[in-house]
């Protein structure tokens, strides 16, 4: 019940108002319970004279009135249309302020599932986070992460407060589409949009800066910005981060923190000292004019300071130095710190370094951020039981064992070091709406979407499954995509430029075919592409560098600006050997087979000489424990998903920077363990792929 499902007492004009509704909608006279030894007759009120009073002290309350309309409705109707609401986070804030819970409840659903967009995620991230509803802000944020490139684009980013600018920008999710110097223009474009509230942040904006991934070049670019180029400090910050990144000792850049020059620490020392020696300087030139000859037989190193500019001059005469003089430097040569144009780039002499006290430490810190790495997990496609794993006497018939069965198709992910085991994460229920589960149907990631395409119901009866269903991860619901266009199973697919590719496999009558369909996403359009060179089934495919790549009986690569297919030469595939899976990896696609254990890399770009010296495209970095049936790669490690024919299933992997396989886990279908998982579909690579879990 909410803190207004019963009104407490209004004062209108001068009168008392008293509301007796509940949140089951009733509304009667009754009698309120004795308070100090009185009874008190509360009347019925009408629910327009109620919100009349309600819409007076809403601006007390803090409640929108067209929310709070909401609310009262909700009330004494047994439904209510939320969305006709003009805001529904306005409803949200509401219900949750006066604890409707069945209201806010609503209203989360209804977000998700509807209003979610990029245009509104940070805003409900915002209101979620201050109501502390967990779900909807995991949900929320998840979408700004994902959809970085828009979301930074959108009027609520700009209206973010700093704390929430700087949490958002730091996150190690965020989904850089286009670089760290991204981020950059993001945090710029809010600070321009409050300039004179905001300048006082823009530390805090730099600080949310990965520059150790950002070129050299865009770096140097950043000097060009008025809200650095405006401002000493950051320029002097910048600069040193680019004497850092050539290469620069940031111990010998601050050169100017002698012994006999401590007190540089802070500004103010360095205006004491900026004045003594001046002071020192003007004795010399009175002596200079007195003397009108240089007697000075000793040479010492010495600073100057004005206008904040500290140079560091070695073995100079003091006594023939004048103020109003140019300084010029000796053969030894001399160390500045000066002011300079900050869009100069070439701060690689020594002779040229401009940085205060505190800019080399700050300077190091924003260098010492760890890349961003987006929270990708291994996903494979297998099959779960229903009945959960429980301790049995082996009088009851069965040995104390729970028969696994054929389950459901599950999705399943493993989180190494964290989670150790296999955790069901998803029913594949589009799967089992058929007369069984479809044979030779693909599931794919893109995103934060997974779509699940093809299939054929019983084998030889021509029930092909024809619908292609998007399961939308944040949103947690299916919807109808489109239908395929040619019916197929066993066939191959891969994403590249917003379309998903569709590639061989089997159709109508068991033919193998040679046809490639492409599917553009945010148009839903259908397209033929050229077809293959040779008839083609559950080969093993990927995007490469802008290229599909296909690996039969040779190795076919597709090139989408001309439509045309060619024939990799020199790379006809080893004897005996058939690849179902293919990851790009830096200059190498790694391949598997779902009948080997086999590992291999292969070279678009050049050939291996072998033992034998003998030249080839592929190369064998050596062997899993068991069969490769499903693989994938996440970060710099590839991912084994493995069934047995007695049900034991194992999880491997491989390091691709140091070459290792290891084990990471094994076990059976069952044991408690594989959290009613019974397979990792060992027949048919159904789906392997990295998944972004937020």
């Amino acid at each position: 019940m909410g803190m207004l499902s019963v009104f407490g007492m209004y004062s209108v004009r001068g009168k008392e108002i008293f509301s007796p509704l509940t949140d089951n909608g009733d509304s009667r006279d009754y009698e309120d319970r004795a308070t100090h030894g009185q009874t008190m007759k509360r009347e019925v009120v009408d629910l327009n004279y109620i919100i009349f009073v309600v819409e007076c002290y809403v601006g007390v309350l803090g409640v929108d009135a067209d929310a709070m309309k909401i609310l009262l409705q909700a009330v004494t109707r047994k439904e209510v249309d939320i969305l006709k609401s003009n805001d529904i986070l306005s409803v949200l804030q509401a219900s949750s302020m006066l604890q409707f819970e069945s209201i806010q409840k609503t209203c989360v659903e209804m977000i998700v599932h509807q209003c979610l967009t990029v245009s509104t995620c940070l805003q409900t991230m915002l209101i979620a986070d201050e109501l502390d509803l967990i779900t909807l802000h995991h949900k929320a944020q998840a979408l700004a992460l994902w959809e970085f490139s828009e979301a930074k684009e959108t009027d609520a980013f700009l209206e973010l407060p700093i704390d929430y600018v700087e949490k958002y920008l730091q996150n190690d999710g965020l989904n850089i589409t286009q670089g760290e110097f991204e981020v950059f223009e993001a945090g710029l474009s809010w600070l321009q949009d409050k300039p004179e509230e905001r300048k006082g942040y823009v530390l805090r904006i730099l600080e949310c800066i990965r520059f150790a991934d950002i070129p050299l070049s865009d770096i140097k670019t950043m000097l060009l910005y008025p809200v650095i180029s405006e401002n000493k400090e950051y320029v002097q910050i910048v600069q040193c981060v680019i004497g850092i990144k050539e290469g620069r000792n940031p111990e010998e850049i601050f050169a100017i923190a002698e012994s006999d020059m401590q007190a540089q620490t802070s500004r103010v020392s360095l205006e004491a000292d900026a004045e003594m020696l001046l002071d020192e300087e003007e004795n010399y030139v009175s002596e200079q004019n007195k003397l009108r000859q240089c007697k000075c037989v000793s040479m010492k190193s010495k600073f100057r300071v004005y206008d904040e500019t500290v140079k560091v001059l070695n073995n100079y005469c003091c006594c023939c130095t004048s103020v109003e003089d140019p300084v010029t430097p000796v053969e030894d040569g001399e160390s500045a710190v000066e002011a300079s144009d900050p869009s100069r780039s070439d701060l690689c002499g020594r002779d040229h370094i401009q940085f205060s006290a505190a800019a080399v430490p700050f300077a190091k810190q924003l260098l010492s951020r760890s890349p961003r790495a987006l929270p990708l997990f291994p996903c494979v496609v297998g099959h779960k039981r229903e009945q959960c794993f429980r301790q049995r006497d082996s009088s009851d018939g069965n040995g104390g064992k729970v028969t696994a069965g054929g389950g459901k198709p599950y999705l399943i992910y493993f989180q190494e070091g964290k989670t150790q085991y296999p955790m069901p994460f998803l029913h594949l229920s589009k799967a089992s709406e058929g007369p069984v589960e479809p044979t030779g149907y693909k599931v794919i990631c893109t995103g934060q979407d997974l779509y699940m395409i093809g299939g054929e119901y019983l084998l030889g009866y021509g029930n092909w499954h024809q619908s292609i269903w998007k399961y939308d991860v944040i949103r947690e619901m299916w919807d109808f995509e489109t239908s395929i266009s040619s019916p197929r199973r066993h066939h191959s697919v891969c994403c590249l430029g917003g379309y998903i590719y569709i590639i061989g496999g089997f159709g109508r009558h068991r033919v193998i075919m040679d046809s490639v369909e492409k599917y553009h996403i945010r148009s839903r359009c259908w397209s033929r592409c050229a077809s293959l060179p040779h008839n083609l089934y559950s080969a093993a495919c990927c995007a490469y560098k802008e290229q599909i790549f296909v690996f039969g009986p040779q190795v076919y690569f597709y090139h989408p600006s001309s439509d045309n297919w060619f024939i990799m030469p020199e790379a006809a595939l080893p004897s005996n050997t058939a690849f179902t899976c293919a990851m790009p990896h830096g200059e190498w696609i790694y391949l598997t087979g779902a009948y080997s254990r086999e590992l291999v890399r292969f070279s678009p770009k050049f050939g291996i000489a072998d033992v034998d010296g003998q030249t080839s495209r592929f190369e064998s970095l050596g062997y899993f424990l068991h069969n490769t049936s499903n693989t994938c790669l996440v970060h710099d490690n590839i991912y084994s998903f493995s069934t047995d024919e007695d049900n034991n299933m194992y999880v491997e992997a491989y390091s691709v920077t140091k070459g290792t396989f290891h084990v990471l886990w094994s076990g059976h279908a069952d044991t408690q363990d594989s959290n009613g998982v019974t397979d990792f579909s060992p027949k048919h690579s159904i789906g392997c792929f990295p998944l972004i879990k937020y």
